[in-house]
């Protein structure tokens, strides 16, 4: 169980962390640095004690110390993370120092991600501008990420848009459905124990499905809104991909994520997703999780089909024409994407054209909910 640390407790990962450097520091000495701290009206003295091969912090009071240093102990958090100037902090009373403050020299200075051999991962001109360095993509993998998988509305309109990719380059249509894929349990195995082998590793298909998936230009993400949100099966895929990063931290080109353990220099999102609600506003937080993944994976999305009202509009007659030039803009969307990298505004207009909804429309969706009750006819 986690519990809130003591000033102690932190002075002593600290000085742990600073031991891992300091045997090939060059400023080893034999000597001590006296703390006096206090805290929510506490006294809290301590020091640390070096020599040539160790430090070492010891609780109390040390006898002749090389230098001491008063503060809160805030105050201290502030200079040693860098955030507090040593000569203010002294104009300003919030530190004391007495003695050699050149023995400070012992603690080892901070290092570069260069010196910690942190791997590169530099953004990439493609990842800025996709549709400037397009090239049509030599592979593409679509992983249908519904669980009912060629039963499902998902796989109906996705037809049309894998036909029109189908028609300039290879895919591949893989159901996430037919491989079983543990969830992720937290564990940090595959960072600290066994670095990029998941404890699953051969228990389960995801390592297969991951690299099928690194050798594809293209992945289309299709899926159904579950509970305003991805289904569970895409969502442990995407827990489990930690393993294929690195656990350290880098500047992105819209914050810090992780560095690539395998790098597809030209690699892209399409994000495929369709719900039986009426309001393109359900796929807001889809868009905002891929948004995220996009930066995250350093693997840009490239577009997006969000289609309202799936259900409706293939088991209304009255929508037929409408379900028709949807399926045709689809396929010309695929065909788009491909040779593009984006969709045009006209066949995106027509993919997503709203379907005005009355009172007796919801009526109709509820009567066919009443309608399949009991029938245990599940291929609806």
């Amino acid at each position: 169980m986690k519990e809130i640390q003591s000033p102690y407790n932190i002075m002593v990962t600290m000085v742990d962390r600073l031991q891992e450097h300091y045997p090939n520091h060059n400023e080893r000495s034999d000597g001590t640095i006296q703390f006096h701290f206090t805290h929510e009206k506490t006294k809290i003295d301590c020091y640390i004690e070096s020599n040539n091969d160790l430090l070492q912090l010891r609780n109390g009071i040390a006898p002749n110390p090389t230098v001491t240093v008063k503060s809160s102990f805030y105050n201290w958090l502030k200079l040693a993370g860098g955030k507090l100037n040593p000569v203010l902090g002294v104009m300003l009373g919030k530190l004391k120092f007495k003695g050699d403050l050149s023995f400070f020299k012992i603690l080892p200075r901070k290092f570069t991600n260069d010196e910690l051999g942190i791997p590169k991962d530099p953004i990439s001109k493609f990842e800025k501008n996709p549709v400037k360095f397009w090239e049509k993509p030599k592979k593409v993998i679509v992983l249908n990420a519904s669980p009912r998988g060629e039963k499902g509305y998902t796989d109906f309109y996705l037809k049309p848009f894998i036909k029109g990719m189908e028609s300039k380059t290879e895919v591949e249509h893989i159901y996430l459905k037919d491989f079983k894929i543990n969830p992720c349990i937290g564990c940090f195995s595959c960072w600290m124990d066994k670095p990029g082998v998941c404890i699953y590793h051969d228990k389960d298909g995801f390592h297969e499905l991951a690299e099928k998936m690194y050798k594809a230009n293209l992945i289309v993400y299709a899926f159904p809104i579950y509970t305003d949100h991805i289904p569970g099966i895409l969502k442990n895929y995407f827990d489990r991909s930690v393993s294929r990063a690195y656990p350290y931290m880098i500047n992105g080109i819209n914050g810090v994520r992780h560095p690539r353990k395998f790098i597809q220099e030209k690699q892209s999102m399409f994000i495929f997703s369709i719900c039986g609600f009426f309001e393109k506003k359900n796929f807001n937080s889809v868009r905002e999780y891929f948004k995220a993944l996009a930066h995250n994976r350093h693997c840009p999305v490239v577009g997006e089909v969000y289609r309202t009202t799936a259900i409706g509009l293939y088991g209304s007659p009255f929508h037929f024409q409408k379900l028709n030039t949807i399926i045709r803009s689809l396929e010309k969307a695929g065909e788009q994407i491909i040779q593009t990298g984006k969709l045009n505004r006209n066949v995106n207009k027509l993919i997503h054209q709203k379907i005005k909804t009355t009172e007796d429309d919801l009526v109709k969706v509820n009567q066919w909910w009443n309608d399949k009750k009991g029938s245990k006819d599940l291929n609806y």
